[in-house]
């Protein structure tokens, strides 16, 4: 067999050019980035009132390493099914900004750590959110964290699929709950080598500041890092980055390819017994640092077996992505076809995709339109429009981490037939009010949180008053939970000692009054086809 060097693969230039994008970007703008477009956790965690302003780069630490006080985090859980959950996260925002700090200190350093040239692995998960102005220039985009994850995701399966025919199988493993199992000192480890990382007691090495700041925004805990921020997946990338590298060089002497996706690994190999060892030594280099591969999600496939998703290819011949309209008949029929293979593969993001073909993009306007047709009759015209709110909400119960997603399409049809039906106000509020309800029967704040968003922004008159009404306030958690606390009382509870200085939130009014926002926007996840 002719072996190929690394550089005739689509993974390694992928891997090359994003080194060479981030070394283009002065690492202030990256540390201004981090500060003020991710400290946030994803877009569809938590509603657009939830955003950052007056958060920059100072030009000293606001916090003396030795004399850090513990902090709290603050949490939300977010649903992963309907019997699981993941808590998202942020960290005080002094202690936030110190780590971004010192990190921006040593920019050089880390990216010569995370793009080592000795590495088979080859990440896809850069956290930060990189554009090509043009052929030499790179620069920051303002695109949002979940979007960027799912286009880096669907570039890393793509490139993969072309750099596949060299190879005969494929492995597919992960981390178990890596998120809450990493261990803080392991930071310095992975930084500056265990031993010397140890020997350091007086805090010299930039990766102990990082591990003592991390372990003192979560009241000193030294397992787990909090899940949400752009800053969190960096920390994550600066751990991976080494196993992925100590992990290649025990392999030099076995031909494969692999790429990584936060803590999703997929390798290209030539044979089973090839695959085995692989994931034992990958095995063996996370045991060293208190992590352990998941081996319920751990397979050797055949290719090209493994390359493609299951409920991608099922949901493809009744995908709606290339039409220009949709009737409410055709609405009706895919949203069910697309229930039955989420309940096949659940977990999966089928459903959000199913929504996301429901709009059609102007490529000259930049705005989304819905493409769904309702009945010339006016009567049934409103029917159709109430049978699809209510299916959107049923369709939720399946999947409660879709209610964003389901907001964005009820908004487009408020805007749309609101003024045309005046009795479709009354039908929305009633029905948010029971959602309300249900949430807070549930003790999902995540859903509350963004109800209540989402009937202040619509104008719904659901005041304050009316929502105690609805929500079970003995519920302890959830009247001390600060992301219920600012959303209710419409002003900044989260660190509301820091709100002079850095504002972490803004109220439902502010986003009504921008005619140019829309939660579509918001939301703009996956790529959608454009007209004009």
């Amino acid at each position: 067999m002719v072996m190929l060097g690394d550089d005739a693969y689509y993974v390694v230039d992928h891997f090359k050019e994003t080194k060479e994008l981030v070394k283009a970007i002065p690492s202030e703008d990256i540390a201004n980035w981090i500060l003020s477009q991710g400290y946030f956790a994803e877009q569809y965690i938590l509603p657009p009132s939830f955003q950052v302003s007056n958060f920059t780069l100072q030009d000293e630490p606001y916090k003396q390493l030795n004399n850090l006080k513990r902090k709290k985090l603050i949490n939300i859980s977010h649903p992963k099914t309907n019997f699981s959950s993941r808590i998202f996260s942020i960290q005080h925002p002094h202690y936030y900004h110190d780590i971004v700090f010192y990190l921006e200190k040593h920019w050089d350093e880390v990216i010569e750590h995370l793009f080592n040239e000795k590495n088979k692995i080859y990440s896809y998960s850069f956290p930060i959110a990189l554009t090509k102005k043009n052929r030499n220039e790179a620069a920051l985009s303002n695109l949002l964290t979940g979007r960027m994850i799912y286009e880096w995701l669907t570039m890393a399966e793509r490139d993969l699929i072309l750099d596949a025919s060299h190879y005969q199988f494929i492995a597919r493993t992960d981390i178990t709950n890596f998120y809450a199992s990493v261990y803080t000192h392991s930071i310095a480890w992975a930084l500056h080598d265990r031993e010397q990382a140890l020997k350091d007691h007086e805090l010299e090495l930039f990766g102990n500041k990082i591990d003592k700041l991390i372990q003192y925004a979560n009241d000193g805990r030294t397992n787990g890092i909090p899940i949400g921020s752009a800053l969190s997946d960096l920390i994550a990338e600066i751990i991976l980055s080494k196993i992925d590298q100590n992990t290649s060089e025990e392999l030099e002497d076995i031909k494969f390819l692999a790429v990584r996706f936060k803590d999703d690994y997929r390798i290209l190999c030539n044979s089973e017994s090839e695959a085995k060892i692989i994931l034992k030594t990958l095995g063996k280099n996370l045991s060293r640092y208190n992590l352990s591969i998941n081996e319920s999600k751990t397979s050797i496939q055949k290719l090209p077996d493994g390359l493609y998703r299951k409920h991608d290819r099922e949901y493809f011949p009744h995908s709606l992505k290339n039409r220009r309209k949709i009737t409410f008949n055709c609405f009706e029929h895919t949203l069910l076809i697309a229930l039955d293979i989420h309940r096949k593969y659940p977990g999966t993001s089928i459903l959000e995709k199913f929504i996301s073909e429901c709009f059609i993009k102007s490529k000259s306007k930049g705005q989304k339109y819905l493409k769904i047709v309702f009945s010339q009759n006016k009567r049934r015209r409103l029917r159709e429009i109430k049978q699809i709110i209510s299916l959107l909400f049923l369709i939720k119960r399946e999947s409660e981490k879709l209610l964003c997603h389901v907001l964005s399409i009820i908004e487009e049809l408020y805007r749309k037939y609101g003024n045309e039906y005046d009795e479709l106000r009354n039908y929305l509020q009633s029905t948010t009010e029971n959602e309300i309800y249900r949430a807070s029967n549930k003790g999902s704040i995540f859903e509350i949180v963004w109800l209540i968003f989402f009937s202040r922004y619509l104008g719904l008159g659901i005041n304050k008053e009316r929502i105690n009404e609805l929500v079970q306030t003995l519920d302890t958690d959830l009247n001390k939970n600060k992301f219920y606390n600012s959303i209710l009382e419409s002003k900044q509870e989260i660190f509301r000692e820091l709100k002079k200085d850095i504002e972490l939130f803004k109220a439902p009014r502010h986003f009504k009054k921008n005619t140019e926002f829309t939660l579509s926007k918001y939301l703009d996840i996956f790529d959608r086809e454009e007209i004009d």
